[in-house]
């Protein structure tokens, strides 16, 4: 076994790892990250492509001005934040409404303006509502369970209990019938279709509402130069606190010893010990390749088969000479949808008919071009839903040949996607300087998240942190913490470190 010795080893340096290790290294522990990626982020992260930055997944935050202030406590300079004025923007077959921005009227006009037959009546209500589930959010205690003596976890129930009924009703309510309560009628089904922003039908209605309260409390905010800028900034403050991290490394096994956490083995075979393990990635992954089957109860093993995943992304990312803004588009995200059966369009694997975002990162702000990039080139990036195992896994095959067969479907699949996006930018397809195109094959392997799955569990809920079966074992990021933005797992990631601190403590 290697002669080094920590406090902590944190496998991934996602932005939980991240949040993770940099509390700890400044609590004065000594701390490892072991990442397998050349550089941190995950699912955070940008790439460069003629001169222009891509962001494939998370690409904006809650609140800028907070993670900044974390920066600070780090001893970190800040990073310059755009805040958005509309982040999404719904695009039917005839109409479009902003879902997302930054201020309540707003938010009206653009609905009225795009549906004058709609009761303002019914609008207003809508507002209301999600500015109390808003409210009631806010007066939530953020505090871990975990972390919370027998009385403090009784009285955060009782809190949740009287203060989150809104909450409770409508993380319960079907979001195709609640909107349908809202604004029945024919007249009103592309309203209803622009409104369903999360897509299949067991989307709930509290999704719908706190998209909307979050928007008109302007809380919105892109990172200059990309989401790299994030995981980047937290790498700073694990390494500006005497942590380390170490890339281009994989975790192949947790070395668990008499029922505690010692260490971890890498895939060159280099072994480290320490004292508390913190795995900040994927739970299949965790629980089924990095520790032996039969230390798992069945309990646990019951659950990770019955809990659903979320599904993955095809991706297209385009560098191009055709100017968007010429066709009214702006840096604003769009939901594309030509149906308006919420259901069909949110079915995967269906490039004809399934909903899909475009998003147009250099209309967004300078900064994504950098000092290589031509003047008039532009970027646009598109996502659809799609699935791991899709015509036998994108015609890889089950051992993954990502072969001439592959990359043909692949690029095939990503032109049915182009020569709809070409509808509303004419030409587009004679005017493509370069393309990349990602499967969930791709996803997987770059994050390793079971199947590429951008989100972790297709229901949002809390799994334990500490692991109970293996002492100084510990699960951060957005598998083990409700929510796959940036925030909460961050907030994931301290709270983990918390449970650590405790342990060591």
């Amino acid at each position: 076994m290697s002669t080094e010795q920590y406090d902590t080893i944190v496998i991934g340096a996602g932005v939980s790892g991240l949040s993770c290790a940099a509390h700890l290294a400044k609590a004065g522990k000594k701390v490892l990250v072991i990442e397998q990626n050349k550089r941190p982020g995950g699912y955070c992260c940008s790439y460069t492509r003629k001169g222009l930055i891509f962001d494939p997944g998370a690409h904006w935050i809650i609140d800028g001005e907070g993670f900044n202030s974390l920066l600070k406590e780090f001893d970190v300079d800040p990073i310059d934040f755009i805040q958005l004025n509309a982040v999404y923007r719904i695009l039917g077959p005839t109409k479009y409404v902003d879902v997302l921005m930054s201020k309540k009227e707003h938010f009206r006009r653009t609905i009225i303006r795009s549906f004058p037959t709609i009761k303002n009546s019914a609008l207003v209500e809508l507002i209301d509502l999600a500015l109390l589930l808003e409210e009631e959010m806010n007066s939530m205690p953020t505090d871990s369970l975990e972390l919370q003596s027998l009385f403090g976890k009784m009285s955060m129930g009782v809190q949740m209990f009287s203060k989150a009924k809104n909450m409770m009703k409508y993380s319960r309510m079907n979001l195709k019938e609640f909107l349908e309560k809202m604004f029945p009628g024919e007249e009103h089904r592309d309203l209803r279709a622009a409104l369903h922003i999360v897509p299949g039908e067991d989307a709930k209605a509290i999704a719908l509402l706190i998209f909307i309260a979050l928007g008109m409390s302007g809380s919105a905010y892109g990172p200059k130069g990309g989401a790299q800028q994030i995981p980047d900034a937290l790498a700073k403050a694990v390494k500006k606190n005497k942590g380390k991290i170490v890339y281009s490394k994989k975790v192949t096994k947790i070395k668990i010893e008499d029922k505690k956490a010692v260490g971890v083995i890498l895939d060159d075979k280099k072994e480290y010990s320490a004292k508390t393990v913190v795995a900040s990635i994927d739970a299949k992954q965790l629980y089924y390749q990095l520790l032996e089957p039969e230390l798992l109860p069945n309990k646990l093993k019951k659950k990770l088969e019955e809990s659903p995943i979320a599904g993955s992304w095809f991706s297209v990312s385009i560098v191009t000479d055709l100017n968007p803004a010429d066709y009214d588009f702006d840096g604003t995200d769009v939901l594309f949808l030509n149906t308006n059966d919420i259901i069909e369009a949110g079915i995967p694997n269906n490039p004809e008919k399934n909903a899909f975002v475009a998003k147009f990162n250099t209309l967004h702000d300078d900064s994504f071009r950098t000092a290589k990039a031509k003047e008039n080139y532009h970027g646009i990036h598109i996502l659809a839903p799609a699935t791991f195992d899709y015509n036998n896994c994108w015609r890889a095959g089950a051992k993954l040949n990502r072969g001439k067969r592959y990359e043909k479907y692949k690029k095939d699949y990503a032109n049915i996607l182009i020569r709809r996006l070409e509808k509303r930018l004419p030409g587009l397809s004679r005017h493509i300087i370069h393309m990349d195109v990602s499967t969930p094959l791709t996803y997987h392997r770059y994050t390793l998240n079971h199947q590429g799955s951008g989100l972790g569990w297709q229901d949002m809920m809390m799994w334990k942190q500490k692991i109970s079966f293996a002492k100084g074992l510990y699960h951060s990021g957005m598998w083990s913490f409700p929510g796959p933005m940036v925030e909460p797992s961050i907030e994931s990631g301290k709270n983990a470190a918390l449970l650590v601190l405790k342990q060591l403590k």
